[in-house]
C-alpha cells in the first residue's frame, strides 16, 4: 500500500535534492554537490517518489534519466527555487574570494577554444576556493530550456529560441572567414567563388549534422559547397587542414589563437556570410543570483578583452 505524505510535513530540502538530481543525473554526484551521503540522498529520493507518486528518475546505464513527470515538475520547482534564491540573495553578500560554490558555464566549442585559458586563470584568481565546470553548449542544448536551468550562464553563438524564461544579451560578433592550410594552392591567391565551390570543404559541427553559416548564404544564391568531411571541434582544425586543399570556416576570433606553427591561413569568403554571434544566456531563475551576476560580469569583461586582442592582431597583419 502506498504511503501518503501530508503536504504540511513536506521538507523543502527535498526540493533542493530534486533540483540537484536533475542537474547531476547521479545520486553519487548529487551527494557530492549537496555535501551529504549517498544513502541520505537515496532516502530523500524515496520520499520524493512517494510525494509525487512517480519514479521520477530511472537508471539508464550509469545515468539516472528523468521521467516525463520529473521533467514537468522541473519547470515549476526550479523556478520556485530560483525565486527563493533571488530573495535570499538580495540580503546575502557574495564574496568570490571566499565562496566554495560550484559554478557551471556553458560554452560552444568555438568560444571554448578562445575563452577557456583566460576564464580558468581569472576565475581561479578571483574565486580560489570555488570550482568551475565547463559544460558543452551546442545546437541541441541551445534548443532545450532544461539545459539553461542546469548552468549558471551560457556563452553561445547558436540561435537560442525565444523563451520568456531566458535572458539573452549579445556581447558581440566575429566575422566568418575561410580557413585553409597555408601550404595549399588556395592560400596563394585571393579566394574566388569558382575555387571556393570546386574545393572540398571540411565542416566543423559538434553534432556532425548541423549546417554552417555559409550554407544558407549559398542556398539563397542557388549554390552548394562540397562538404567531404565533418569534425566535431575547432581544436583539431590545423591538423585536419594540413597537407590538403580543404576549406573550412571559423570566426575571426580564432586569429588570436593561431601562430605560424599552426600553418593555417584565413581568407575572406567570396560571398557575404553572417557573422558568428556571442550571446550570453541566463535562465531567469538565476538572473538575480549574486554569484551568477559576478560570473556574468567576469565573462563579459573577458569577452571584451578578447575582442580587443583580436583587433590588435588584425591591425598587426595589415601592417
Amino acid at each position: 500500500m502506498e504511503l501518503a505524505m501530508p503536504s504540511d510535513d513536506i521538507d523543502l530540502n527535498l526540493i533542493r535534492v530534486f533540483d540537484v538530481l536533475m542537474q547531476e543525473g547521479s545520486v553519487t554526484r548529487a551527494a557530492e554537490t549537496l555535501g551529504r551521503t549517498q544513502s541520505a540522498v537515496s532516502h530523500s529520493l524515496a520520499k520524493l517518489r512517494i510525494l509525487f507518486k512517480d519514479e521520477l528518475f530511472i537508471r539508464d546505464g550509469g545515468v539516472m534519466r528523468p521521467t516525463p513527470r520529473a521533467l514537468e515538475l522541473a519547470t515549476d520547482l526550479s523556478d520556485a527555487l530560483g525565486r527563493i534564491r533571488a530573495t535570499i540573495g538580495r540580503y546575502k553578500i557574495f564574496d568570490p574570494a571566499t565562496t566554495e560554490r560550484k559554478f557551471r558555464v556553458g560554452l560552444t566549442d568555438y568560444h571554448a577554444i578562445i575563452f577557456i585559458p583566460g576564464l580558468i586563470k581569472e576565475f581561479s584568481k578571483q574565486a580560489p576556493r570555488a570550482t568551475l565546470n565547463v559544460i558543452p553548449a551546442n545546437r541541441v542544448e541551445g534548443e532545450s530550456t532544461d539545459y539553461f536551468r542546469q548552468v549558471d550562464c551560457t556563452l553561445t553563438g547558436a540561435n537560442v529560441k525565444d523563451d520568456p524564461s531566458l535572458l539573452k544579451v549579445e556581447l558581440g560578433q566575429d566575422r566568418l572567414l575561410c580557413a585553409v592550410w597555408s601550404g595549399s594552392q588556395i592560400a596563394r591567391n585571393p579566394l574566388s567563388l569558382e575555387t571556393y565551390l570546386s574545393a572540398p570543404h571540411l565542416q566543423i559541427s559538434a553534432d556532425g549534422l548541423s549546417e554552417g553559416l555559409a550554407d544558407p548564404a549559398l542556398s539563397e544564391r542557388g549554390l552548394r559547397r562540397n562538404v567531404v568531411a565533418t569534425i566535431s571541434n575547432y581544436l583539431v582544425m590545423p591538423w585536419a587542414l594540413r597537407g590538403t586543399e580543404l576549406i573550412t570556416h571559423c570566426g575571426d576570433g580564432i586569429l588570436q589563437m593561431l601562430d605560424e606553427t599552426s600553418e593555417v591561413s584565413l581568407l575572406p569568403p567570396p560571398i557575404p556570410i553572417s557573422s558568428v554571434s556571442a550571446n550570453l544566456v541566463i535562465h531567469r531563475q538565476m538572473a538575480a543570483d549574486q554569484g551568477t551576476l559576478w560570473l556574468r560580469r567576469l565573462i563579459t569583461e573577458l569577452y571584451h578583452a578578447a575582442q580587443i586582442r583580436k583587433n590588435e592582431v588584425i591591425l598587426s597583419k595589415k601592417r
